[in-house]
């Protein structure tokens, strides 16, 4: 994630806008793609641009989309909303943790991996985005931040060759 879309996103955070209102512009700029490639677009007028801002999102979050818009960084909008939501969870004491599988895993093990985590890490809850990669061959990785745990068959075959060619 770019610095740029961290550094809104804290701003996001800090101006006490309600989660409500954040959520609803971003579901909007997320349902609706032709919205933000409008508000991108070099070509649209920036008074255009405002008017569009002022009817179709909550006012709490209408100055800030006029200041992205003007600085042209709109297209960071979803890496905006992302870097938002991950420090609501630090605040909150939620980590925020992937799992790429192959075959999605069981509530069982969902709840096992996600007690795993809190025990490593020490939270209280754990935000677990579930990503399907086939290329995994089998089992699975969990990525927390830039630490990443290789349960994949396709992670341990690399570790089987690379023994073998240390030999």
């Amino acid at each position: 994630m770019m610095q740029a879309a961290i550094n809104y996103g804290r701003v996001l955070y800090e101006l006490s806008i309600s989660q409500t209102a954040i959520e609803e512009a971003a579901l909007a700029l997320k349902t609706v793609p032709e919205l933000k490639r409008a508000l991108s677009s070099p070509v649209i007028p920036m008074g255009s641009k405002h008017k569009v801002i002022e009817r179709v999102f909550p006012k709490e979050m209408i100055t800030f989309l006029k200041v992205i818009v003007e600085r042209r960084d709109m297209n960071l909008a979803d890496d905006i909303f992302e870097a938002y939501r991950t420090r609501v969870a630090e605040e909150e004491g939620v980590l925020e943790a992937s799992l790429y599988y192959v075959t999605e895993p069981e509530e069982a093990q969902l709840q096992e991996i996600k007690a795993m985590l809190c025990k490593k890490y020490e939270k209280k809850d754990i935000r677990l985005r579930l990503i399907e990669d086939p290329g995994l061959i089998g089992g699975f990785i969990i990525r927390v931040g830039d630490v990443e745990t290789d349960w994949s068959l396709k992670g341990r075959l690399r570790q089987l060759e690379q023994k073998i060619m240390r030999r």
